[in-house]
């Protein structure tokens, strides 16, 4: 996925077709589907969680002016950016309290678990690079390979944005979910270290 026509004048995307809802997932194969639902299951992980963040990441792309033709494999990047997880121990994915060290590392494995699954069977660049690298941090402190900036795919920056959104706005066993304005406030805060600047305020558009 190649960089936005225009991010410096960033436009509304409400009333665009949707394409992150569960007609996706009705035409995933059905093995990825399985996986989705069992991780859906899974203690420590918030049911829906994974159509959320594509809802956001294509209502992020929309408001960028991404192209139509690229919408697709983004949905499906961001439908299973955490798909590697059904390979971590469901006690650290539900683990109250502060991580270990090692523990941190287990749950960082995800990424790249989640890429080694799906490279057999999917080749699309954009999906595995979402998969790989929704971690990854503007600053370059992020996982699992430490890009920077623009380093990072913009599909992977795109959920990166969605996930985070997604993410502080539901409970989880080590904190409650955090209001709308708390979200606003600290993707704010955050954005010029760990975030593209730019997919925030097309997230704030969106859902402004």
């Amino acid at each position: 996925m190649g960089e936005p026509r225009r991010v410096t004048r960033l436009r509304s995307g409400r009333g665009s077709r949707a394409i992150g809802d569960g007609s996706i997932v009705a035409h995933l194969d059905g093995r990825f589907r399985r996986f989705l639902a069992d991780l859906d299951r899974r203690e420590g992980y918030v049911p829906g969680h994974s159509v959320a963040v594509c809802e956001h990441a294509l209502a992020i792309a929309r408001e960028l002016e991404v192209r139509e033709a690229e919408l697709p494999a983004l949905a499906l990047g961001a439908l299973l950016h955490d798909i590697g997880k059904v390979f971590i121990q469901t006690k650290l994915l539900s683990k109250s309290g502060p991580l270990a060290r090692v523990e941190a590392e287990a749950i960082r494995l995800h990424t790249v678990l989640g890429e080694a699954f799906l490279k057999p069977t999917i080749a699309d660049a954009t999906v595995l690079a979402v998969v790989r690298s929704h971690h990854e941090r503007w600053d370059g402190n992020g996982y699992p390979d430490g890009l920077g900036g623009y380093g990072i795919p913009l599909a992977a920056r795109i959920v990166a944005t969605a996930d985070a959104f997604i993410a502080m706005r539901e409970a989880r066993p080590y904190r409650r979910a955090l209001a709308l304005d708390e979200v606003v406030d600290e993707l704010q805060r955050s954005a010029p270290s760990q975030l593209d600047s730019f997919c925030v305020s097309a997230l704030l558009d969106s859902v402004a």
